[in-house]
């Protein structure tokens, strides 16, 4: 992230002693707090208008550590310790935990990378550079609809990821643009291997202003007798000022009876001078088992301050013929109609 505090640390005794090997550490973080209204909330009174301070929707509040040791023949040690809270009350996102978003450490080298602890699988790696959600402010506005899609059950397209325990996963080096993938998350379950185990790979290109991706991921046991995969690709190419970007996600969950929802997100950006840019997006999810489909327009106008600080505005509209519609994914509530409003004032800062 811009404006990361990096610290060195070079050991040395003398001129005939040993010389350890470069080591760096640097202390980073996001901090995001904004005002929302939303329409049309269920559990709200007076007409189902809300108002309210939220921290973490454009992107997650967060601090963290990483970290590099140089091996020497090219090999390398890192580690990350990320923390995920709320800058609205100070409150940690998940109780009684530290590093709830990321926490690992590993090696790597001109072979590639391995990591093992707590880490996004790699749909959450990759997929949100293809989506609405992460190339404007619209963030949690923008997710709502992928995770909404069974009004909270396991059936989540999961675009944006999740963090999974005990996991190892490798990354290649890049060859001509072309690097692959691999995780496996451990169940940690007595007398078997897969029973809560998860899966993921993923494939990318990056070839100058063009980029493109794909990852699956998989869970065993999501629901009682189920397990749940999740398919993704996307690509995005950069002309001039303008960005134009989509994906598509699909996840099956096998179950005895078999539920599927397939979620279309595309987008544009366009940088109208250095310090704003304006965006907009829309999303499609089809449903299978007749549960109906649903969509979503996202707007947005973001301008920076600095190259830390950003103020930005987001208009979001939901329709989901199925289900009480949720434009604010985790934070917002679902609403008492099939359509939802959702506008938000924020403040953005990096360090």
């Amino acid at each position: 992230m811009k404006g990361w505090f990096r610290m060195a640390a070079w050991c040395g005794c003398s001129a005939v002693a040993p010389a350890f090997a470069q080591s760096s550490v640097t202390l980073y973080g996001s901090l995001d707090t904004g005002v929302t209204y939303t329409s049309g909330v269920a559990s709200a009174p007076r007409g189902g208008r809300q108002l309210a301070l939220q921290a973490g929707v454009s992107r997650n509040d967060v601090w963290g550590l990483t970290g590099r040791e140089d091996l020497g023949g090219a090999n390398f040690a890192v580690f990350r310790l990320e923390s995920q809270f709320q800058t609205s009350d100070g409150a940690l996102t998940v109780p009684d935990s530290a590093f709830s978003s990321q926490a690992y450490v590993g090696l790597g080298g001109d072979w590639g990378t391995v990591t093992l602890g707590r880490q996004f699988d790699f749909v959450g790696d990759l997929l949100p550079a293809f989506a609405i959600g992460a190339n404007t402010p619209a963030g949690l506005l923008a997710w709502g609809l992928p995770t909404n899609v069974s009004a909270g059950g396991a059936l989540d397209n999961r675009v944006w990821g999740v963090q999974v325990n005990n996991a190892v996963k490798y990354v290649s080096p890049t060859f001509g643009g072309v690097a692959f993938g691999g995780m496996w998350g451990f169940g940690n379950v007595p007398g078997t291997v897969a029973r809560s185990s998860v899966q993921s790979a993923m494939l990318s290109y990056t070839q100058g202003a063009f980029s493109a991706a794909l990852a699956y991921f998989g869970q065993h046991d999501v629901t009682a007798g189920g397990n749940l995969r999740n398919f993704s690709g996307g690509a995005g190419y950069n002309v001039g000022p303008f960005r134009v970007f989509g994906m598509v996600s699909d996840v099956r969950i096998s179950a005895a009876a078999p539920l599927r929802a397939t979620t279309y997100d595309t987008g544009l950006t366009y940088a109208v001078t250095p310090s704003l840019q304006l965006g907009g997006g829309f999303q499609y999810q089809q449903r299978g088992g007749d549960i109906g489909s649903a969509n979503q327009v996202t707007l947005s106008a973001d301008y920076s301050l600095s190259k830390r600080t950003g103020l930005y505005a987001v208009f979001a509209r939901g329709h989901d013929s199925a289900y009480g519609a949720q434009v604010e994914a985790v934070l917002g509530g679902a609403a008492s109609g099939s359509t939802q409003t959702a506008v938000r004032l924020g403040l953005r800062h990096q360090f």
